[in-house]
């Protein structure tokens, strides 16, 4: 996959909708844990030119031209293939229950008013000769478009809380699905949209929605919601369109230490903002971590964008993807520090703070440069995401019932993204060559030695650095397209109703001795204060983070085994293993 140029790339030449007609068939043994080819240690036993119309949409008709053949229509599944599927289905919304405020243990009211006695119609993606709504970046937001956004959130707040566009309704949604309203269907399982491949799809139609709703309210068929670009450097801040206190999309429940703060991916709680002097180098390492996020992910979307979920499952593993948890990063950052972390800060609040869906629309717009990029190969080709569904208020009022495979491209939802350029590649190239430069100038550090992690689970409570073997070592170009080498954290306890934070670094060593440089960072575990499962019963977690091209940076390709460092920086966390193994690729 190139990355040399993040948003450089034309968007808009993408597939409407890319399922193929094959399928895999459904079953347990596609979950991650089967996928492993060999587990070293596990502790504790084509392009074109799209034409803008005059009013800032792109003719969809324009996408479509040259794509024929090459993907065709969507293939239903048969039905030998959907006996064998265990979809997440929408729950029984007879039994909508409170849901719970994860910062105070309290019920909390997220039941939409009426949902029950609605009658649910099939969705149905807008027409593939509509023109597109291209989305642009919050920081290139000009003032009629901002004039637009105003209005529209102003009316949307003015409507009754009984209406299901209300402002209120909008915004408790996320509450619904996230903070234990329902359970699954038949089961004392809770309906949780994230820490798993849910994450992407149901944010995608909730801001499609959000967004549909907005523009009837203002009669724009054609209005399109700003993303937050956050991974640019140029909108590494609060958009200050959002700061303003006499507008209808400004919320207090910020951090306001952030108003005019450099955005920081390593930011816990009442860390303090950069200096000037660390502007350029908090830049970088932005850039990079957000390099790293695609680059070791690209042959495995579980990854990028979470772990399989099936309906039913008693005790469900969660393994949030790469791109989640550098969105619960955001959340963070951008709501208070203290406790009940109202808005952004808790899931039960967080929509109701408009930078919410700024930030999910950049979330989703990074998750269609990730699937362009993989020449729109479906992420996971199983009927149990494709099938999976949801219901949601359309613009007409309407509860309808959507499906994850009619919304795999913004495109399939008639909307689209503005190009932004940006080069992550390059600067992570710099990033390699200072980091190289600063190593060969360090004078000698003193070696410590490293030892495996042990039989038993360990609580993070200060720094581990444990010494972990690799399945195999001087892996080809041809092994490491068929598999991906991962570092997976086992059997992570935290209280889902608290901020967690840990980081993961990874460093070649030298037999069993290891400078104090923790080496290059691989990724984080992020939890944002929400309510999780049901029946006292706690989600197992799992990390997962790709080092296949890291080991190549960090010259470790013949090394036998590898410091694998835990950092935390945030809440109590109990970790049962550290391993190395590795995936095999889903492409």
């Amino acid at each position: 996959m190139s990355l040399s140029l993040l948003h450089n790339a034309n968007i808009i030449s993408a597939n409407p909708n890319p399922l193929r007609t094959s399928r895999i068939p459904s079953s347990i043994s596609q979950s991650f844990a089967s996928k492993r080819l060999g587990v070293a240690h596990i502790s504790c036993e084509q392009k074109q030119q799209d034409s803008v119309t005059t009013d800032g949409t792109i003719d969809r008709r324009n996408v479509l031209i040259g794509l024929g053949g090459i993907y065709g229509a969507a293939s239903v599944a048969t039905g030998a293939n959907m006996a064998s599927a265990s979809p997440i289905a929408p729950p029984d919304l007879t039994k909508c229950q409170p849901a719970t405020d994860a910062a105070t243990k309290l019920p909390v009211k997220c039941c939409p008013p009426t949902y029950a006695s609605y009658e649910i119609f099939d969705f149905k993606p807008p027409p593939q000769n509509s023109q597109l709504r291209v989305r642009p970046p919050a920081h290139k937001y000009n003032s009629e478009q901002l004039a637009k956004f105003k209005e529209a959130v102003r009316l949307m707040k003015a409507l009754p809380d009984d209406d299901p566009w209300s402002y209120k309704n909008q915004a408790t949604i996320h509450c619904t699905y996230c903070n234990g309203a329902f359970k699954q269907t038949g089961t004392d399982v809770l309906l949780q949209v994230h820490g798993s491949w849910l994450f992407l799809p149901w944010h995608r139609y909730y801001l499609y929605f959000w967004e549909k709703i907005l523009g009837k309210l203002i009669n724009d068929p054609n209005f399109a919601v700003p993303y937050w670009n956050f991974d640019n450097p140029e909108a590494m801040s609060m958009p200050t369109m959002y700061l303003d206190p006499t507008s209808p999309i400004y919320d207090d429940l910020r951090d306001h230490d952030h108003y005019s703060a450099l955005l920081d991916l390593t930011y816990t709680y009442n860390k303090a903002n950069p200096t000037a002097e660390e502007t350029a180098k908090v830049i970088e390492a932005n850039q990079t971590r957000v390099y790293r996020a695609f680059a070791e992910t690209s042959n495995n979307p579980e990854l990028f964008m979470g772990k399989p979920v099936l309906a039913g499952e008693a005790v469900p593993t969660t393994a949030s993807g790469n791109l989640e948890n550098l969105h619960n990063i955001l959340h963070m950052w951008s709501g208070p520090p203290v406790s009940p972390y109202y808005n952004m800060g808790n899931f039960y609040t967080a929509a109701r703070d408009t930078l919410f869906f700024g930030l999910h629309a950049n979330v989703d717009r990074l998750w269609d440069y990730y699937s362009r990029n993989r020449g729109y190969k479906v992420e996971f080709d199983q009927e149990d995401w494709l099938q999976a569904s949801f219901v949601f208020y359309d613009e007409n009022r309407e509860l309808v019932k959507c499906k994850v495979k009619d919304c795999l491209t913004p495109q399939s939802l008639g909307y689209t993204y503005s190009v932004e350029k940006q080069d992550n590649a390059g600067v992570h190239r710099k990033y390699l060559k200072r980091r190289k430069a600063q190593k060969s100038k360090a004078k000698s550090q003193t070696l410590s030695e490293v030892s495996a992690f042990g039989t038993k689970a360990r609580a993070l409570d200060s720094t581990i650095r444990v010494l972990v073997p690799r399945p195999k070592v001087s892996r080809s170009k041809g092994d490491k397209e068929d598999a991906i080498e991962i570092v997976i954290i086992d059997d992570i306890q935290i209280d889902h109703t608290k901020p967690s934070r840990f980081d993961v670094y990874l460093a070649k060593p030298t037999g069993r001795l290891v400078s104090s440089d923790l080496g290059e960072l691989v990724g984080s575990f992020v939890n944002v204060a929400h309510t999780h499962t049901g029946s006292g019963t706690e989600a197992k977690m799992v990390l997962q983070l790709g080092i296949t091209s890291l080991i190549d940076d960090i010259e470790a390709e013949e090394s036998t085994k590898l410091v694998v460092s835990l950092v935390p920086r945030l809440g109590e966390v109990t970790v049962g293993g550290v391993g190395i193994t590795l995936l095999t690729t889903q492409d």
